[in-house]
């Protein structure tokens, strides 16, 4: 990150090549902040995981089985495409490691290596000036990435798997609600309400332990998506091959990770308010009047999502990456008016 933000700060070979280091250092920030944030939160994280190991080692019944086995499909299937998205980052990388490394000196080879080293090789120029101490950089580089990309990619994935594993709990809960018989009512509400207050302790666990990163997530990539933007549209009418794809594989990035994060945020809140449907569904009118008044109390309180916030104020879901979306569409189109007038 520092030497990402010296770059910045030297700011001696021109604005483009300062926003390639921008980048990088972007993902340096995301990446400590994801280093600290579950660290500060370790005792919430670990009572969500605790569960889930509990669920999965004791639950017998097929059909819940079946929804967890869903959901962990679900996760695991993001979780693949997350590291093949860390393989193909760290692998481009690496070959421009090696390529500076093996590279022979002189302008000849600084010519032939151009395309793959102009991201980073020109980019280091304020502080690595020397060639020999840029190919150093470059093998150092490679490993940073690495690490950026496990904490980066690895955080997102561990964060949608809990979400899809809480999300799993309160469908199997909607199902056993939905499936009460009437002559053990009593014991059923009580297991119901016990296990609905339970998964919710484990949401706001969830909510304080990923609102803070999640924040700064969001705010760096709104930034990123504004900058790269405009790289974009004005690389297009230059023709420079290598800033349109730098710019649009970052923003493409950027909206794959924001998509996890709304996608998850957005299900949790649908999964927990579909208890409330359950709940109706349920043979209650065929209760004692007594025992029936106890659903009100279930539907009210299932009535009210969990949801998965950035700082606490912005709802991170699918009506948030429309937003996004739409905010974006808009600068670009707006700043591509400004640059063809």
């Amino acid at each position: 990150m520092c030497l990402y933000f010296t770059e910045i700060y030297l700011h001696c070979n021109g604005a483009e090549k300062s926003f390639n280091s921008l980048t990088p250092g972007a993902a340096a920030t995301l990446a400590l902040t994801r280093l600290i944030t579950p660290r500060i939160h370790r005792e919430e994280l670990l009572e969500i995981v605790t569960s889930m190991m509990k669920d999965w080692a004791v639950q017998k019944d097929k059909k819940v089985r079946w929804i967890m086995e869903k959901y962990a499909t679900m996760s695991t299937r993001v979780t693949v495409l997350t590291f093949i998205l860390v393989g193909i980052i760290v692998g481009s990388y690496i070959a421009m490691a090696i390529s500076a490394v093996t590279a022979k000196k002189g302008r000849l080879d600084y010519e032939i290596n151009n395309v793959s080293m102009s991201r980073e090789d020109e980019g280091q120029l304020c502080v690595f000036r020397s060639a020999s101490s840029r190919q150093a950089f470059m093998v150092l580089q490679a490993m940073q990435m690495f690490t950026t990309g496990i904490l980066t990619f690895g955080t997102t994935s561990f964060f949608f798997g809990l979400a899809m594993y809480l999300c799993s709990q309160f469908d199997a809960l909607s199902m056993k609600l939905s499936e009460f018989r009437v002559s053990e009512a009593r014991h059923a509400i009580a297991e119901v309400v016990q296990r609905h207050c339970h998964l919710i302790r484990l949401a706001e666990c969830m909510e304080e332990s990923f609102n803070a990163s999640v924040l700064v997530y969001l705010f760096v990539t709104s930034t990123l998506m504004c900058i790269d933007g405009y790289m974009l549209i004005a690389s297009l009418p230059l023709g420079n091959l290598s800033m349109i794809i730098h710019s649009g594989s970052v923003l493409l990035l950027m909206l794959i990770q924001l998509s996890f994060y709304t996608f998850a945020g957005d299900y949790l809140e649908m999964r927990s308010t579909a208890l409330s449907y359950a709940t109706y569904d349920c043979d209650w009118y065929d209760l004692p009047a007594g025992v029936a008044k106890d659903f009100q109390i279930i539907l009210m309180r299932a009535s009210i999502p969990h949801q998965l916030t950035a700082g606490k104020f912005v709802v991170m879901n699918m009506i948030t990456f429309k937003d996004i979306l739409k905010s974006t569409a808009s600068y670009l189109s707006v700043l591509r008016v400004m640059l063809d007038g």
